[in-house]
């Protein structure tokens, strides 16, 4: 396993457009989230069942993306009350690895995506810095843990930043979507300043920005997600990166985001270097030989 990268561009592969194959979604993704695992059982337990993805994740693991297993998501918070609840969800995270095809010495995905506090779901951060660190003990300490809170929630901002400064969490992903004035990139500018600097102690690298791109009320186009990209990276040059919401969104644009905004990400603002591209490199073709006619 590997640590997530210096800097990330992160997708949300959302099952319900599994027409896009996780392997077709273009490398300049170097991290992928599997959306979602949602609540199963009892309180705590999470299920994914889609587990004919697994062959499809080896592969986009060997040529360097990243994957973590998502859970929750809307309407799929989980309140957790008890250590018993928060041990339930550990051990499904254990489970679903082993689905996968995966061990705890060798697992099949790099971490967990903790999208289990929504609006209803203020999180309890004694549970939630514990199943952090066992998560940790069980996978090792480069299995990587990662949230998208609300940039606005104060009991979301609180748990994120003690768990921040005892380096339990690799980054935290604010999302700018699906509310009023998220897309609006002089509110994304303001509040991912206050992320780095009152969450993440000034510690940008552990910011990660996250975009929507629909077309729809409160979603961003992709030349607002540039206007605020550009503005985020000139004031923090460390910024983790940025992730969007959802794949699908970038293929219906011809993968404007990973075409415009990834390499700005990846090689610090230098558009024209390139990154890597949607499929692996295609063998060179062999030069046919001729002879001359006896």
């Amino acid at each position: 396993m590997a640590r997530l990268p210096g800097k990330v561009v992160a997708a949300y592969w959302t099952r319900w457009n599994a027409g896009i194959r996780l392997t077709q979604v273009p490398q300049a993704y170097n991290v992928l989230y599997l959306f979602a695992a949602g609540r199963s059982g009892d309180v705590g337990g999470i299920g994914w069942g889609m587990n004919g993805i697994s062959a499809d994740i080896r592969t986009v693991r060997t040529r360097g993306q990243r994957v973590l297993l998502s859970a929750g998501g809307a309407g799929q918070g989980i309140i957790f009350s008890s250590r018993e609840v928060s041990q339930r969800f550990v051990d499904s995270v254990v489970r679903i690895n082993t689905e996968l095809g995966g061990t705890t010495a060798s697992p099949m995905i790099d971490g967990v995506d903790f999208n289990t506090f929504e609006a209803e779901a203020t999180p309890n951060t004694a549970e939630y810095l514990w199943m952090f660190a066992e998560l940790k003990r069980r996978f090792g300490q480069d299995f990587s843990i990662t949230s998208p809170p609300s940039p606005s929630k104060a009991e979301d901002k609180a748990m994120i930043r003690e768990a921040l400064s005892k380096d339990l969490m690799a980054y935290a992903g604010p999302q700018f979507y699906d509310g009023p004035g998220l897309a609006d990139p002089a509110y994304i500018i303001k509040t991912t300043r206050d992320w780095v600097q009152n969450v993440a102690g000034g510690d940008a690298s552990k910011i990660v920005v996250g975009f929507g791109m629909e077309s729809m009320p409160n979603y961003s186009s992709i030349q607002q997600i540039l206007t605020a990209w550009k503005a985020i990276e000139e004031e923090f040059p460390t910024i983790r990166g940025a992730f969007l919401w959802q794949h699908k969104t970038d293929s219906d644009r011809g993968w404007a985001f990973a075409n415009q905004l990834a390499p700005l990400v990846l090689n610090n603002g230098s558009p024209e270097q390139t990154v890597p591209s949607a499929l692996p490199p295609v063998p060179p073709r062999r030069r046919r030989l001729s002879f001359p006619a006896p």
